[in-house]
């Protein structure tokens, strides 16, 4: 399983801050940098401006939409955006869906196959991004630029004599934290009514949306959409929802190495092919539901992580997955005693003594050592 999901999902969640030390820059050569201290004479862009920019250039192609013969019984619209940093917005019609329907899919029977085909972004027949917002969509372009940032090796380059910064954008914003700001800017749009000028059907939704469909159904669409109106438009999630806590209720029975030991085909599971992703949760979730264990989940953790620190050199795929899931839980257990954040630095320091690419393991420890969980 790819915990990167359960990380999201306490970003959205607000459980994790976005907020991180230092700035990535664009320079005119396309390099990123990464700077401490944000450049001077550079517009530099927080997480506020961000969101703000993004719903000003929404706002835009709402408008224009509104004006346009196409703004008849709109039923959807979302704000998306992929791990390329690429931002989208699509809008779709019941007349054009009705033609979707009729021309390539006349042979889906099954409700069910219809009502995916219905809110699939990718059969929408509206789609704008920057060119349409206006000066706003300035920023998009500049954002998109960053999508190789932060690297796979984290090993980002401070500016150099020479580099002529475009613009800078604070670390959080890039380094995941843009998920989460995506979603406060669908979240604005409806709290300051800028759909009110579409021709909207009474089921109309609006949400952020992602590549994952996993994080889309169980956190995304769920901060946007009012609970009976999800269920109206996606009633099939109803029952997944019932047997999802069902089968949390059963978990809440298990001490925590019995959860985790009961837990451990869905962290070795990296095609999302089992329960509970079969009714459309995502890692987040799965780790959510530890919280009740609080200490005992944390002492578990760090008893099974420290085990491995004896065959660190013999580390397979299953091991390091294994690892990376008892990491993650730890963001689930509550605060951390004094003692609890020593061992995970410790044990940092273990993992990346004995071999380099473990890197990323240890960096999640270290800042385990510094983190105060709101839990």
């Amino acid at each position: 399983m790819n915990t990167y999901y359960s990380m999201l999902g306490r970003l959205l969640h607000g459980k994790t801050p976005i907020h991180k030390e230092g700035y990535y820059i664009l320079c005119e050569d396309r390099h990123v940098r990464y700077n401490l201290e944000g450049p001077l004479n550079v517009k530099v862009i927080d997480t506020e401006q961000f969101v703000q920019t993004i719903v000003n250039g929404c706002k835009e192609v709402i408008q224009s939409f509104s004006k346009s013969q196409d703004n008849q019984e709109v039923y959807a619209f979302s704000l998306y955006v992929n791990e390329y940093k690429s931002i989208y917005i699509y809008i779709n019609n019941i007349p054009e869906f009705q033609k979707k329907l009729h021309d390539q899919y006349s042979h889906y029977e099954d409700p069910s196959y219809i009502n995916s085909l219905k809110y699939n972004l990718g059969d929408f027949s509206f789609q704008f991004w920057s060119k349409h917002m206006s000066e706003f969509g300035q920023l998009l372009d500049d954002f998109e630029k960053f999508e190789d940032s932060p690297s796979y090796e984290r090993d980002e380059e401070p500016l150099q004599p020479g580099d002529q910064p475009v613009i800078a954008l604070e670390a959080g914003i890039i380094d995941s934290g843009y998920y989460a700001l995506i979603l406060e800017a669908v979240v604005r749009l409806k709290a300051e009514n800028a759909f009110d000028s579409l021709n909207t059907t009474p089921n109309f939704i609006a949400f952020a949306s992602t590549d994952n469909d996993y994080l889309n159904y169980s956190i995304m669409m769920r901060k946007t959409i009012e609970p009976d109106v999800f269920y109206t438009v996606f009633p099939d999630l109803r029952d997944m929802d019932a047997r999802f806590e069902a089968w949390v209720s059963q978990n809440r029975r298990l001490s925590a190495g019995d959860v985790l030991d009961h837990l451990q085909d869905i962290f070795l599971d990296n095609y999302n092919s089992s329960f509970p992703f079969s009714v459309n949760r995502c890692g987040y979730d799965i780790f959510e539901q530890l919280g009740h264990l609080g200490n005992s989940l944390a002492e578990e953790c760090l008893k099974r992580l420290h085990n491995y620190t004896t065959t660190i050199e013999q580390l397979d795929r299953e091991q390091f997955d294994l690892i990376s899931s008892y990491i993650e839980a730890l963001y689930f257990a509550g605060e951390l005693t004094l003692e609890q954040k020593s061992a995970c630095s410790q044990l940092a320091n273990r993992f990346l003594e004995q071999d380099e690419d473990l890197i990323d393991i240890a960096r999640e420890l270290n800042a385990l050592s510094l983190y105060s969980s709101p839990f």
